[in-house]
């Protein structure tokens, strides 16, 4: 029984790194000139937009003609997989909603990166949200774990696969 548990675990983990090759070779690159990040606040009843890179949990953030994304719950998780050998300290959980604004269909779950104390911390494979969105189609309650090796300020850095160019959206976070 548990050599069929690797046997599948590998198997997805090559389906999945065989759908990022695809949706890599696919991306058109744009010879447009990169635009500014913006922002909408979730909470306010006038939709107000601002240029600024820095986020917070709830807020939607506008990738000019490529995506919105917000960042809907961030929390701290017991969930572990067997199979996982990296031993984080703790294993963060992300949750989002996403819409493709482009004309082209737009890949998810390579989307995202944590930073702790400014170092870059690594996917945990537990469930993870992979695939992709048609144009003008929206995703809720997509789910990326991570996982966590030591201290620091914790920050999301959001940018979507196909937005060469932009500047990437920083959301700043505090898991209690």
């Amino acid at each position: 029984m548990n050599k069929t548990k690797k046997w599948l675990a590998l198997g997805f983990s090559l389906l999945s790194i065989s759908l990022l090759v695809a949706c890599g070779n696919s991306q058109k690159t744009s010879e447009t000139a990169p635009k500014e990040v913006q922002t909408e606040k979730a909470s306010t009843s006038e939709a107000k937009k601002e240029n600024k890179s820095t986020y917070s949990i709830g807020d939607t953030i506008t990738f000019d003609k490529h995506a919105e994304y917000t960042i809907t719950n961030v929390e701290w998780t017991d969930e572990r997989n067997e199979f996982d050998n990296s031993n984080p300290d703790k294993v963060l959980k992300v949750t989002y909603n996403v819409k493709n604004l482009s004309e082209e269909d737009m890949p998810i779950g390579v989307d995202i990166d944590l930073y702790v104390g400014g170092k870059k911390m690594e996917s945990y494979a537990n469930e993870h949200t992979m695939g992709s969105i048609t144009p003008g189609r929206s995703m809720e309650g997509a789910v990326e774990h991570f996982g966590v090796k030591g201290d620091g300020n914790l920050e999301l850095e959001i940018k979507p696969f196909s937005a060469f160019g932009e500047k990437p959206a920083i959301v700043s976070i505090d898991v209690k």
